[in-house]
């Protein structure tokens, strides 16, 4: 209940920027602007499991501060932002976030198709997370979230890959948004990443085509989330697809990408991100050798704070 009664945070911003907000909020119908406000991983499982223990305002503050990220995002632009807020609802429908965040432990308000659908997600989402297992930790003393995805080990033989790439995706993100939210109690929205390729082989890469779709649908829905992406020992050709993928980041994320060119470069961005805290810098330099079981790991609800490096690899 504290996350829902936390205010938007205008601290930053200027008495302009809320009133724009709040005309935005008018723009949307009721269910819309739910569905806004369920962006919120502590507002949607309040309101599904107990939404008559939802504080009186829990529903505008919510969807409050999913605009202003968006508007931030947007460049204070309003019909731009108007926009961008109506292209990530479609978004998190077309791909069911409601689906992809209950499947594993919480399926229980499923009827019908859905208990169908929340089946085949957990097979996908197991089967990618079994080639590339991200894995997310929370520090404590620092309210920081990190998420660390090594190399991926196989493309994937089935013709369902793509769907599984693009869902993992999502998983991980809701996951890492969802144990920021709690692990600040709603007071810290963004989260850092750290991408690892050693030794990857381009063939284990999924299709460009799902890369681009899934750059699209995760820059859309999780607008000024990201910290800080650390892109570690890149191969030439990752950087010649990065290059493709470039026009479609926004000034702001292209700003926070670092693609160090060697090992001590990638310690040096490693340096910066652990300010000192020496729990997060010995995770940093030896995230290959964590592991993780992952039955263990997706049973746990969103918000847990998963001790992934202490438990037996699959």
């Amino acid at each position: 209940m504290e996350i829902l009664n936390t205010p938007v945070p205008y601290k930053d911003s200027t008495k302009g920027d809320e009133d724009e907000c709040e005309r935005l909020l008018k723009e949307f119908s009721e269910a819309e602007v739910d569905e806004i406000a369920s962006v919120s991983y502590a507002y949607w499982i309040v309101s599904k499991n107990a939404r008559d223990q939802l504080p009186a305002d829990a529903r505008r503050i919510s969807a409050l501060k999913e605009i202003r990220r968006q508007y931030i995002g947007e460049g204070k632009d309003f019909a731009h932002t108007l926009s961008a807020i109506r292209e990530a609802l479609e978004y998190r429908r077309l791909y069911r976030f409601d689906v992809v965040r209950s499947c594993f432990y919480d399926s229980r308000g499923c009827e019908g198709k859905d208990i169908d659908l929340a089946q085949r997600y957990r097979r996908l989402i197991l089967d990618d997370l079994d080639r590339q297992p991200m894995i997310i930790r929370s520090i404590d003393s620092h309210d920081q979230v990190n998420v660390y995805k090594p190399p991926r080990l196989s493309p994937g033989d089935t013709p369902d890959v793509g769907e599984a790439f693009m869902l993992a995706q999502i998983y991980t993100a809701e996951r890492a948004m969802a144990t920021n939210e709690f692990v600040s109690k709603g007071k810290n929205e963004k989260v850092t990443a750290i991408f690892n390729f050693r030794d990857y082989s381009r063939k284990n890469a999924p299709p460009t085509s799902t890369l681009r779709q899934a750059l699209k649908v995760i820059q859309r829905c999780y607008p000024e989330r990201l910290e800080i992406l650390i892109i570690a020992n890149s191969p030439f050709w990752l950087r010649a697809v990065y290059n493709i993928l470039w026009p479609l980041l926004s000034t702001t994320t292209k700003e926070r990408v670092r693609l160090p060119y060697n090992q001590d470069a990638a310690e040096g961005e490693f340096q910066k991100i652990a300010k000192g805290n020496d729990e997060l810098k010995a995770m940093l330099e030896n995230s290959d050798e964590s592991s993780v079981n992952l039955t263990n790991y997706t049973q746990q609800p969103f918000y847990s704070q998963f001790e992934a490096e202490n438990c037996d690899s699959t």
